[in-house]
Parts: C-alpha cells; sequence; structure tokens
C-alpha cells in the first residue's frame, strides 16, 4: 500500500481519497463535513482545500468505491461495498508498514516537538493545548477531545502490546515446563 501507491482496478486512488473512504466508513457525509473532518485529522499537517475534496469524491464515485445520495438539496456521500472492501484489504496488505509508519511519524512528532521547545524556550504544540487559555473554549475543547482520542488509541494499542507479550510469556513457561 504505502511503497507501490494506492490502486483500485487499475485506477490510482491518492492519499487523501483513502483518508476519506476511511473517514465514509464512520459515517455517511456531506462534501464539507468531509473538508471538515480532514482538516481536524491533519491540523497543522495539511489544510485540505474545498476546490480538491469534490474532484476527489466525483472520482471515488466513478470508481464505485462512494454514491451520492440527494437529502435536503445536498450530496450526502455513502461508501459503497466496494468500497469498504477494498478499504479493509488495502491495510490487510500491509499491517507491518502501517505500524512502521505510525510508529515512525509519532516519533518524528516528539522530535520536533522537542525540538521547537529546545530552540525557541517555548513548548511545544502538545504542552501549548494546555496553554492556550485566551484561545475559544469550544475550539480548545475540540482539541483537547481530539487530543485525548489520539492518546485513548495509543493506550489501546499498548494495552494490545502488553497483553501480546504476557501471552507469548505464559506460553514460553508451559515450553519450559514440558521439557
Amino acid at each position: 500500500m504505502f511503497g507501490k501507491g494506492h490502486d483500485f482496478h487499475g485506477k490510482k486512488i491518492s492519499p487523501m481519497q483513502v483518508a476519506i473512504l476511511i473517514l465514509l466508513r464512520r459515517r455517511p457525509m456531506y462534501g464539507y463535513e468531509v473538508l471538515t473532518e480532514l482538516r481536524q485529522w491533519f491540523e497543522g499537517a495539511w489544510t485540505p482545500q474545498t476546490g480538491s475534496i469534490y474532484p476527489a469524491l466525483k472520482r471515488l464515485d466513478e470508481h464505485g468505491l462512494v454514491v451520492s445520495e440527494k437529502r435536503d438539496e445536498t450530496d450526502y456521500y455513502h461508501i459503497t461495498e466496494a468500497g469498504n472492501r477494498w478499504v479493509l484489504e488495502a491495510l490487510a496488505m500491509s499491517p507491518r508498514d502501517i505500524k512502521l509508519m505510525t510508529r515512525y511519524f509519532e516519533l518524528i512528532g516528539i522530535a520536533a516537538d522537542d525540538v521547537i521547545r529546545m530552540d525557541t524556550g517555548r513548548p511545544g504544540p502538545f504542552a501549548q493545548m494546555f496553554e492556550d487559555e485566551g484561545a475559544d473554549a469550544d475550539e480548545r475543547r475540540r482539541k483537547l477531545e481530539a487530543a485525548r482520542e489520539r492518546i485513548a488509541r495509543h493506550l489501546a494499542e499498548i494495552d494490545r502490546e502488553l497483553r501480546k507479550l504476557e501471552d507469548e510469556g505464559r506460553e514460553e513457561g508451559r515450553d519450559d515446563r514440558d521439557r
């Protein structure tokens, strides 16, 4: 998936389109909702533009990966069965790559946070979240909720890894007793 790019039956799928499909697996959305969700997820790293979202949705529709439905004069986009299957297959093909890239970028983010703190004497982005008292309360709440969600995902991954290690330790103990 990462090294070879994204492909659906010979049609190129951009990283932004993959992100859109992943978001639409959660719930149907209209275009501006997709844009808002992407901006929240990639805040500070990338700002998707309205002019790129709608053509991406149109191409996904042409590929049969999403379908639109009119509700109150608004097009809502749903991931299709083929789109859902493609996302799951693409993700299943490279779980090690995904884990590697996730950890790599987390490490880079931590290093960047440390560099910002060392070079400027100011707290990094994560710490700024707790110190930005001048921010709008709703915006601050949204940022804190997003941070809590990211931390919860990391904690869940840590729990899975710990359980895996504990299971492996029990297996080794049984093997030692059997010898």
